[in-house]
């Protein structure tokens, strides 16, 4: 109802009040009618605009959600290369380890193989500006599933800080200590000749080592990978099944 008709019925009754030619009783009917019609207008306005509100919703849900779903499988692609890498970091490590301790000998191949696994640093970086502005608008609430929710807020709030807290201490350990350490001791002939053999066997580069494995640093850090990018499917078949019509 708008202010002017609102305005209208008021004055109505006003009118029926100071109506004293006509009997209370008319007047009294006249009155309940004006008010009947301002509270009938004035749910019906306040209806329409819930309706309206919850229609803006629920094309801003959608709209998030098909794109979160993109974002979503962005992220589970590099998961995926992630947790591939960090196989290949433990099986370096491992044979490394094994080369150091004099279980092996060093292969020119499995050295030009693994050597990066030493050096190279890697870690996820979430597409979690969609999310992040959703969040910080105050409207994460325009999503009505309370499960999708729930797991959409513990994926980004938990899951990936936990992932990269334990992927940035990995990283830590290489650029600062394994980086420079090499580059400190590393001897590369002309000829092609290395002391690779040699600084494995060191304690110092052992004890490192020993971060690669089913239940040390990499382990734990595939786990976490893996456990992420089963969140991920799970969102992503969430909101495929809230969609699919």
């Amino acid at each position: 109802m708008s202010e002017h008709d609102l305005t209208k019925h008021t004055k109505k009754i006003y009118t029926s009040l100071k109506e004293k030619e006509k009997p209370w009783k008319h007047r009294l009917l006249d009155i309940g009618i004006e008010i009947l019609i301002i509270v009938f207008a004035l749910s019906l306005t306040l209806l329409l605009e819930r309706w309206r509100e919850h229609s803006h919703d629920r094309k801003k849900e959608k709209t998030f959600l098909t794109g979160l779903k993109r974002d979503l499988i962005n992220d589970l692609t590099q998961e995926q290369q992630d947790s591939a890498a960090y196989e290949k970091i433990t099986a370096g490590w491992i044979y490394f380890r094994s080369v150091g301790s004099g279980e092996k000998k060093l292969e020119g191949d499995s050295l030009g193989k693994y050597y990066n696994t030493l050096v190279n640093t890697v870690e996820l970086i979430p597409n979690n500006s969609r999310f992040e502005a959703l969040k910080s608008s105050g409207s994460i609430d325009v999503i009505e599933d309370d499960s999708l929710k729930a797991k959409i807020l513990d994926l980004y709030q938990y899951h990936f800080k936990t992932l990269l807290t334990a992927t940035s201490a990995f990283n830590y350990t290489k650029t600062n200590t394994i980086l420079p350490w090499l580059q400190d001791h590393l001897i590369l002939g002309k000829d092609g000749t290395n002391n690779v053999a040699e600084l494995l066997a060191m304690p110092k580069l052992q004890n490192i080592l020993l971060g690669a494995g089913p239940r040390s640093g990499t382990g734990e850090i595939i786990e976490r990978y893996h456990f992420v990018m089963q969140e991920t499917r799970d969102i992503i078949k969430m909101i495929d099944e809230q969609y699919e019509k």
